[in-house]
């Protein structure tokens, strides 16, 4: 049997944002008054904070775009003052994602995609920025806003970041 490719990436990205959706929510709830100031939380000095994990989930997330125009480069900058903002902005990326089919996946694989960072152009496939950079992109900074949160004492457990697993009962 083979995996049909969407499944297995933009499946996957929409079963982990939803996931991360879920966390941020009981973040929110642990956090309480002080959730707005954990936007700029790290995990070390050398991090990146909560809100640049969660805009990069974001970036990562709205993949479709950078395969249908070819261009793609880091997020971009925006100021986050408030925890909603964030939380907003992974049901943005639940509603980019669900607009992408199989079909307009397929139709974008072998298309060309440029990651520019400053002068370094780092060229794809899309097929290559899909599966080598940005879902593996995506993984971490969920993973990154998971840990951030666990940090921080939200009780949050290996289920919690799993999510809806894709089960058969026979």
């Amino acid at each position: 049997m083979t995996t049909p490719l969407y499944k297995s990436t933009i499946g996957a990205f929409i079963r982990q944002a939803e996931s991360l959706a879920a966390i941020m929510a009981q973040g929110r709830e642990h956090l309480g008054a002080d959730a707005d100031a954990f936007v700029n939380e790290r995990l070390t000095e050398d991090m990146l904070p909560f809100s640049f994990q969660i805009r990069s989930v974001a970036h990562h997330g709205n993949v479709a775009e950078a395969l249908r125009t070819g261009k793609s480069g880091p997020p971009p900058a925006m100021e986050v003052e408030d925890y909603a903002t964030l939380e907003n902005l992974v049901t943005e990326t639940l509603d980019k994602l669900h607009t992408v089919t199989a079909e307009e996946l397929d139709s974008l694989l072998d298309k060309d995609v440029i990651f520019a960072l400053g002068e370094t152009k780092i060229p794809f496939t899309g097929l290559g920025y899909l599966t080598s950079f940005s879902l593996p992109n995506f993984y971490f900074h969920v993973t990154t806003a998971y840990n951030l949160l666990r940090q921080k004492g939200v009780p949050l457990g290996k289920r919690d970041y799993l999510g809806a697993m894709d089960l058969n009962f026979g």
